[in-house]
């Protein structure tokens, strides 16, 4: 037998071997490899956990203290009692024939339906949607449900009007005050007019804005200017 077959069968003996011993002994106290349990093996609890209380939003931390003018003495009809407290509530979503209620919502796309704001308990009340009772005029909770970027923006001052003062008590608009809750989208309108002359201010003659462009008009300036040099 040459030196080649003697050593390929040397290589194959070793080969068998090794795949016939049995592996050496896990020292005492090594860990396990890990294996999987299946699901249905766990223990099952005798009681399901009990599930934790929801928390109520209470704004945002960083936003400033802030008022609401109310806007619940303004509403109309209101209160919506007067008329309901003689109907029993249909919950069924239907086209809505009598007056004053539109037939159709111009909000969320069809997806909206008066019961989805309004408390079917109480008409003079609206609801989250977690039925909690709100007050009409703290209606931004709710919009916040939906628009909560926005009500966001509400809160810390990007959003919405305030009144009266820039430095004192924040007194700002709820969002029904600029967008009907009916059909929120902003509807095109005339802008307002230009505001009158300041009092004590002498009304400018002779001249012809609209005709001068702004450079033709500054020329003209530092014209006047250096002839009073």
């Amino acid at each position: 037998m040459t030196k080649h077959w003697a050593g390929l069968l040397w290589v194959l003996s070793l080969s068998v071997f090794a795949q016939t011993a049995e592996p050496p002994a896990s020292p005492a106290g090594a860990d396990k490899a890990p294996t999987h349990r299946q699901l249905r093996l766990n223990a099952v609890p005798a009681e399901p956990p009990a599930p934790t209380a929801p928390e109520t939003f209470a704004g945002y931390a960083q936003a400033p203290p802030f008022k609401v003018v109310p806007q619940k003495d303004k509403i109309a009809l209101f209160p919506c009692s007067q008329c309901h407290k003689f109907m029993p509530p249909n919950p069924q979503p239907r086209k809505l024939e009598a007056a004053p209620h539109q037939a159709v919502l111009q909000h969320g796309k069809g997806r909206m339906w008066c019961l989805n704001c309004h408390l079917i308990d109480d008409r003079d009340y609206l609801h989250t949607v977690r039925g909690e009772k709100v007050d009409f005029d703290e209606a931004y909770l709710l919009c916040g449900q939906c628009h909560f970027n926005r009500q966001k923006d509400w809160y810390l001052g990007g959003h919405g009007k305030r009144v009266d003062n820039w430095q004192g008590d924040r007194l700002i608009y709820s969002c029904t005050h600029c967008h009907d809750p009916h059909s929120p989208a902003t509807k095109p309108r005339e802008p307002s007019k230009a505001p009158p002359v300041r009092a004590g201010l002498q009304r400018m003659k002779n001249v012809d804005h609209e005709s001068n462009s702004v450079w033709q008009r500054n020329a003209a300036r530092k014209a006047e200017t250096a002839n009073e040099r």
